[in-house]
């Protein structure tokens, strides 16, 4: 009886050993520990599972069958952090759960977090994959403190879901984030990543119709997706539905770059922006692509490019895009100089946007705002081309006075409303542009509005070819010119209201090329008779 004890005894303890260091390459936290139940705090049981599979060479840390709760969990190099259909890896509801992580990477300014639920710094190989959940309780932390008469939780104390920062060879696959306390997922200054057919929703508020957005009451700002200085980024098949912005593009240090990154067949839908490059753009962005997405009930932008802290941006070409419901602008690029600064940096750069292509877009239910592509006098955007862009607009105005300036506001935080409730154009307002094409580009709208489809200010090399707009009797102009330089428009059709209204001292040659103007009562507005030497027909 004594040696069947004694061989029973040996025998359990070799199971309990394979299942903590399996043969297999897997770490099954239930075998560290872990109780699965959502009420047991199952943080040292995880962490040991990933101390033990990292310290083997590497692996799958296994999380099935429960709910398992934990505070922050510091994944390692050649670690799988794997969430098995059915379980839910919940985040605590306590903040002190989550130890602030002293990084030499700049953070966002000083009172953001650097707490995480799940956190790397300098790691090799790092996935987290399956099917599961992954809850970061945001609910709860958001109702735990509260700083001043608004109730704004501290960003101090709310964790992200996931922070990486430095890692490489980084695969995010087929998990679902859900209900963050902040940012949903940061990866910073990371190289070769992979995320693919994640499922975000960080939205407390889903009904896009309210005019208020839940991070304007509790401020926790759930952006679903944030790539900060990162390069060989592939991002694919995700849906997105954030409380703040969808999927941003982001650099904090001016000797960094955002680059080489490709965001393709996703679905998103935003409390904020979008698809975004900016606010936060210290360094470069470059070789970017975004292709065959969709975009739908997004109380901000839809497609966002910018740069205010002296980014350099090239390079850029967003195609195959659905627009869908967008409160404020569809499209809006703009170059500014707030010059926030991050980290320890105390240096700017330069700015500079150029090389920009956005081709195969179409857009419905887009906002009265308008779209915008802006710049600054001395730093004039380049390159700006717009191919085959089919936008129905609300449209609605029929009040706002031709004649109002449209301030520059060089330093100003860039946001579509930034220049007033409605632009001086129901299509595209550009300002401060080197070689702008529109080609094969309508617009129309489906209340009536008097603004002209196209104001563009102090462009030069204009190229307008086959643009179709709608315009409604009352209105000023179909395309207003203001001091712009080396314009040509060909293969236009249009009938009504004056086609075009020329103005500006600085104003240049305007050559029509195959127009049809012949049933416009009025063809050109021009604002002194000098202007009409400038106005070339062939």
């Amino acid at each position: 009886m004594k040696n069947w004890i004694s061989v029973l005894i040996a025998s359990l303890c070799l199971t309990a050993g394979i299942l903590a260091q399996p043969a297999s390459g897997v770490w099954d936290v239930f075998a560290t520990g872990a109780k699965g139940d959502g009420k047991t705090m199952d943080t040292k049981a995880i962490q040991s599972a990933v101390d033990q599979c990292h310290q083997a060479g590497g692996g799958k840390v296994y999380l099935h069958n429960g709910t398992f709760l934990s505070g922050t969990i510091y994944l390692k190099s050649n670690v799988t952090l794997y969430v098995e259909a059915g379980a839910t890896l919940l985040g605590s509801g306590n903040a002190d759960h989550y130890p602030n992580t002293a990084s030499t990477y700049p953070t966002y300014d000083g009172d953001y977090t650097s707490k995480a639920l799940i956190y790397a710094e300098d790691a090799k190989n790092v996935t987290i994959d399956g099917r599961g959940t992954i809850n970061g309780n945001g609910q709860v932390i958001d109702n735990r403190k509260l700083t001043d008469a608004y109730q704004y939780p501290s960003f101090q104390y709310r964790p992200r879901i996931i922070h990486l920062r430095g890692c490489e060879n980084v695969h995010i696959k087929n998990i679902t984030l859900t209900n963050s306390a902040s940012w949903v997922q940061t990866y910073q200054q990371c190289k070769n990543m992979v995320i693919d057919g994640i499922t975000v929703d960080s939205r407390e508020n889903k009904d896009v119709e309210q005019t208020n957005r839940e991070h304007a009451v509790k401020h926790r700002n759930t952006d679903g997706l944030d790539i900060v200085d990162c390069e060989l980024v592939r991002i694919s098949n995700c849906y997105i539905n954030s409380g703040d912005d969808g999927i941003c593009l982001k650099s904090f240090s001016p000797d960094k770059a955002c680059r080489d990154i490709t965001i393709t067949n996703c679905v998103v839908s935003s409390a904020a922006n979008a698809i975004k490059i900016g606010t936060e753009t210290a360094g470069r962005f470059e070789d970017i692509t975004v292709q065959n997405c969709v975009v739908y009930d997004t109380w901000g932008e839809g497609i966002a490019i910018m740069t205010a802290d002296g980014a350099s941006i090239q390079r850029v070409h967003i195609s195959n895009i659905s627009l869908r419901n967008i409160k404020r602008q569809a499209i809006f690029i703009r170059l500014s100089r707030r010059n926030k600064k991050f980290g320890t940096h105390t240096t700017t750069n330069s700015p500079v946007l150029k090389d920009i292509t956005i081709q195969n877009i179409k857009g419905y239910r887009l906002s009265p705002l308008g779209c915008s592509i802006t710049s600054l006098a001395d730093y004039p955007l380049e390159n700006i081309v717009l191919r085959n862009l089919d936008l129905e607009f609300e449209g609605g105005v029929t009040d706002l006075d031709p004649s109002q300036e449209v301030p520059d506001k060089p330093d100003a935080y860039p946001v579509g409303g930034m220049f007033g409730k409605y632009l001086p154009a129901y299509g595209f307002f550009v300002r401060h542009v080197k070689n702008l094409t529109l080609d094969q580009v309508q617009l129309r709208f489906v209340k009536d509005d008097h603004r002209p489809a196209l104001v563009c200010d102090d462009v030069t090399e204009l190229e307008i070819s086959g643009f179709k707009a709608q315009s409604a009797s009352g209105g000023t102009s179909l395309i207003r010119l203001a001091d712009c330089h080396q314009t040509t428009i060909s293969g236009v059709r249009h009938a009504g209201i004056p086609f075009l209204a020329l103005s500006g001292a600085q104003a240049g040659e305007v050559l029509l090329r195959h127009t049809r103007l012949n049933e416009t009562a009025q063809k050109y507005l021009l604002e002194s008779p000098a202007h009409t030497k400038l106005i070339l027909e062939q």
